[in-house]
């Protein structure tokens, strides 16, 4: 397909009509809101541009941006990254990671979204050890500003997967647990419905000794919850029954932020198994929830786009000299930098649980310019190509600060779900790399020199 020469350029070199129009009215703040309005703001600007917003539509979610998220924030970066805290939405710290959602349709247009970790400027302290209060903060303003956003979920989880004896935490730091993330928001920008939110979990038990707590304990959150729910107990069934249930790690927790009967409950997990066999058994719940042959091969054929064609039973290799700028950070939950991750969503009224795939981009397979055209080959074989380009063009502008393949990182996960009625759903997550070490040493400054050391890194020319 040629080299990156070759590529799309973008439309606007460095910025959108919205973008132009919002930098001249909106006031500066102060230099730590300044900075991530700046770079997350105009991140944002492209990718709504590219997805096909309306303009009226982009002002709406990147005013919500400026007034509701860039504040959450906390610090700009110091000298050698994360100036409070590092956290685990993106490899390098950033505690940004955006979410394009696939149209289906030619007649639609890609949805975005993004989840982020607010963070408190006392996040790591004994008043807040966990990183807890800027979210709990933020989500209790917009319950209050906007209709139907309901906590009643997000308040039993912290309730149930967390202790509240801050000073233990903090006694527990202090003796050398390293403490990350643990509560993150994610908001989503659908033209056809209102802005929505979700919260999510990453427990942490005092005297835990590790940063992931085992399945009986998730348990017991979720029966609290709902006593009786036929897709959880499908999911345990698989997990205690499959050859493939001993090397799930259960992870994280999403529900969304609305009234308990619309909301969904995702239970994320993640495996060392990266071969299509494993994700085969785990697509379907061990059998439980077939798959055509046809979906199957549109499955594996995908998968093999993004991160290479590799026999059935084989496992797809972790990138080789992988090291991401906040590799220390990942250091009790190292699962987060291996193998796959899958969810189960298992909602009050369904009786069987829809199934979605991370392929996790930023730490398997090439680097991002291969992955990229590698999935929008795909979707143009497959008829969902229309935005394509723009997709190419937008990864473009995201990456002022470094060649696309020149490093991995930009494009995290590749998401794959079937839907109910059969249909393939597909989404690219995105980091900000507002950490990364180029954009640290600031963009055009010894590029070439920059761009050898991260090839260099990654070991690319391994893979």
């Amino acid at each position: 397909m040629g080299s990156i020469d070759q590529l799309p350029k973008p439309t606007k070199s460095n910025t959108t009509q919205a973008w132009d129009t919002l930098s001249q009215i909106l006031p500066s703040r102060d230099a730590d809101k300044d900075y991530w309005w700046k770079l997350t703001g105009l991140q944002l600007a492209f990718m709504l541009d590219e997805a096909g917003y309306t303009l009226a539509e982009q002002y709406e979610a990147l005013l919500f941006h400026y007034h509701w998220t860039t504040p959450y924030f906390g610090p700009g970066p110091g000298p050698k990254g994360p100036a409070v805290w590092a956290s685990l939405l993106g490899p390098d710290g950033s505690p940004i990671e955006y979410s394009w959602k696939w149209n289906e349709k030619v007649s639609g247009h890609p949805a975005i979204r993004y989840s982020i970790e607010p963070i408190s400027r006392a996040a790591g302290t004994t008043l807040d050890p966990l990183n807890q209060l800027a979210a709990s903060e933020m989500l209790h303003r917009l319950a209050v500003q906007v209709p139907g956003v309901n906590l009643q979920w997000t308040e039993h989880f912290l309730a149930t997967l967390f202790d509240h004896d801050k000073a233990k935490y903090a006694q527990e730091a202090a003796a050398g647990a390293h403490y990350t993330t643990t509560f993150m928001l994610a908001a989503e920008f659908n033209p056809s419905a209102p802005m929505s939110f979700k919260s999510y979990f990453i427990p942490r038990k005092l005297g835990q000794g590790k940063g992931l707590i085992p399945l009986p304990l998730w348990k017991n959150s979720l029966v609290q919850l709902q006593p009786e729910n036929t897709a959880r107990d499908l999911v345990y069934d698989f997990i205690e029954t499959s050859p493939e249930g001993p090397k799930m790690v259960p992870m994280i927790l999403a529900v969304d932020n609305v009234p308990i009967a619309k909301s969904r409950l995702k239970f994320y997990l993640q495996t060392s198994s990266t071969s299509f066999a494993s994700a085969r058994e785990i697509m379907t719940v061990g059998g439980r929830v077939p798959l055509t042959e046809s979906q199957l091969g549109d499955l594996r054929s995908l998968i093999s786009a993004v991160v290479g064609d590799f026999p059935e039973d084989e496992h797809v290799p972790r990138t080789r000299n992988y090291s991401p700028a906040a590799q220390d950070n990942f250091v009790e939950i190292p699962e987060l930098l291996a193998g796959y991750i899958y969810y189960f969503d298992m909602a009050p009224t369904s009786k069987t649980p829809d199934v979605k795939l991370y392929i996790p981009t930023r730490h398997i397979g090439p680097d991002d310019l291969t992955i990229a055209r590698g999935l929008v080959g795909w979707l143009e074989n497959h008829g969902r190509g229309g935005y394509g380009q723009n997709y190419m063009k937008m990864l473009l502008s995201l990456a002022e600060h470094r060649r696309l393949d020149a490093g991995k990182g930009l494009q995290t996960y590749i998401g794959i779900m079937f839907k109910k009625d059969g249909k393939l759903d597909i989404t690219s997550y995105l980091g900000a790399e507002a950490f990364d070490p180029a954009r640290m040493r600031g963009a055009g400054a010894n590029m070439e020199e920059a761009n050898h050391r991260r090839r260099t890194a990654v070991g690319f020319g391994e893979f």
